[in-house]
């Protein structure tokens, strides 16, 4: 899952914004950087992260790729399942997109302490450009996926999954609607059981 689904599922079971977006940007154990709410919501991130990569539907779609993007096919199933979330909002939140993002943008930019800089920039490109509300165009999977091939040369081979979301694209929405209302479940366990 990507931001919208990690702020979407942060929403849905109360957890801190701004440590569920924290996470990719932050190593080592939280508890020891961050408040503790901020660092709950950083372990639930890591805890979804792990749970669907982790999913056997997640593990058949990621046979969809080639053998020279199946390393990094995770990564681009996180952008798809964005788009999908994005795209079919309105099953999943009461909120319209906009409002929604709207309002977890005044939640996240609360937290100022303690931030990475990649964390401070990604974050400004993101509200600034809109990212979230542009994953409902299915065109935006590519943009973000040749973006992020062009930045990190370790995952050039992103700039090759477009492609293959296209070719399975029904196949990877269908899968999608089976597989985020157990991400939804799992979390709200994961949530009480801290």
């Amino acid at each position: 899952m990507n931001f919208l689904a990690h702020l979407h599922l942060a929403d849905r079971c109360c957890s801190h914004m701004a440590g569920n977006l924290l996470a990719d940007f932050v190593r080592g154990d939280p508890y020891h950087q961050y408040p503790l709410a901020v660092a709950d919501g950083i372990k639930l991130h890591r805890f979804v992260d792990s749970y669907i990569d982790a999913m056997p539907e997640v593990l058949q779609c990621r046979q969809l790729f080639t053998s020279d993007t199946r390393r990094v096919s995770g990564i681009a199933l996180d952008i798809a399942w964005d788009h999908f979330l994005a795209k079919h909002w309105p099953l999943y939140h009461p909120l319209a997109l906009p409002d929604f993002v709207s309002q977890a943008r005044q939640q996240v930019e609360q937290y100022q302490d303690n931030l990475p800089d990649s964390y401070r920039l990604t974050m400004s490109r993101m509200w600034q450009q809109q990212w979230l509300l542009q994953y409902r165009e299915q065109d935006t999977i590519t943009t973000a996926l040749e973006r992020m091939a062009l930045r990190r040369p370790k995952l050039h081979q992103l700039a090759n999954c477009p492609v293959l979301i296209d070719r399975h694209y029904s196949s990877l929405e269908q899968q999608f609607h089976a597989i985020y209302p157990q991400v939804i479940r799992a979390t709200h366990t994961y949530r009480s059981q801290q």
